[in-house]
């Protein structure tokens, strides 16, 4: 299973000089299962990935994505319109969304694209697409991988998945916010993961005046990996208003509690075997 942060910011995609360690651009991972390409969601970073993507099969029609979207929330969603292999012929395209009222993937990705916001409307694009609904908490079959979801606490619905191949397990956390006991639900889901990335936007003095934002803190996603025995935690979603020298600072404190706590980047490759 080999795992690449195209995006870690939440809210706002912030390039300058102060985010170029950890990355400016909204949230997109790449997780490649032998060759199975499943992307979570589709942030501004989305972009990059489609370039990477047009020097591989996707250039000529011959690619297929399944992406997968936490949530509809704009910072979320707002690189597809810019990604190439979309208006590339005979690319299929796969989105899977989980059946709730507020959650409706096809809808959202359509009226972003409405000819008042964006030029090419969806229906413009000459990939393939489907899609295809889960149940909420339930699972689906990706190629090798079994995907399945949880609910996670966020204003207008958000699903955490788990990513299980090759006896490896990654859970996707993000834009969630805890309560004040620990979340025994994702515990159970992200129990034993190898891997799993968590909403860490505020500081845990930031969160006390967010309350219902959706967000979490370092020190609750090192709470939740304790409690599931996870093996690595990483820090994910950050404040658009934390430079690189903060997060580094949040990084250093979380690994005091949690050693196998990471900060994210953008950029940054690994397998996860």
């Amino acid at each position: 299973m080999n795992i690449t942060y195209y995006g870690t910011r939440g809210s706002i995609p912030v390039p300058g000089k102060d985010t170029v360690n950890y990355g400016g651009n909204t949230a997109c991972i790449k997780v490649v299962v032998d060759n199975t390409l499943i992307i979570l969601d589709a942030g501004s970073g989305l972009w990059k990935l489609g370039l990477e993507l047009m020097q591989t099969e996707f250039a000529e029609g011959k690619g297929t994505a399944h992406l997968f979207f936490s949530h509809l929330h704009w910072d979320h969603i707002n690189g597809f319109p810019f990604f190439k292999p979309a208006y590339i012929k005979n690319n299929l395209l796969i989105f899977y969304s989980v059946e709730n009222p507020l959650y409706n993937v096809e809808q959202a990705l359509s009226d972003q694209q409405q000819h008042i916001n964006f030029p090419v409307k969806i229906e413009e694009m000459a990939s393939s697409r489907k899609f295809k609904k889960m149940p909420v908490g339930g699972s689906i079959k990706c190629g090798p991988a079994v995907i399945s979801n949880l609910k996670l606490r966020h204003p207008g619905a958000a699903f955490s998945y788990k990513i299980e191949a090759d006896r490896k397990k990654l859970v996707y956390a993000t834009d969630t916010e805890h309560a004040d006991t620990l979340n025994e639900r994702l515990v159970s889901f992200a129990y034993g993961a190898d891997l799993l990335i968590y909403d860490t936007m505020f500081t845990p003095e930031e969160y006390k005046s967010r309350v219902g934002w959706g967000h979490s803190t370092y020190i609750e996603g090192i709470k939740l990996a304790k409690a599931a025995r996870v093996k690595q935690l990483h820090l994910f979603h950050y404040n658009p208003e934390h430079t690189d020298h903060q997060i580094a600072g949040i990084e250093r404190e979380a690994k005091k509690l949690f050693p196998g706590a990471y900060a994210a980047k953008e950029g940054w490759c690994f397998d996860l075997s």
